[in-house]
């Protein structure tokens, strides 16, 4: 496994699971066009992929 580690690094998945102490927001941010996503702050966190995004799909 994996483990990233330094500020900066950044993980990508089609469903991200998380553990953390504190959760600080969502906010809903603009993505593209008319799509909306939510951005926020895990703190002293774990983050798993639990769905991976398919080979050949754009991010």
């Amino acid at each position: 496994m994996t483990v990233l580690i330094g500020e900066g690094d950044g993980i990508v998945g089609k469903r991200i699971i998380y553990v953390a102490r504190k959760v600080e927001g969502p906010h809903l941010v603009r993505k593209s066009g008319s799509h909306r996503g939510l951005l926020g702050e895990l703190y002293d966190a774990e983050v798993y992929i639990d769905l991976p995004i398919e080979k050949g799909s754009s991010t």
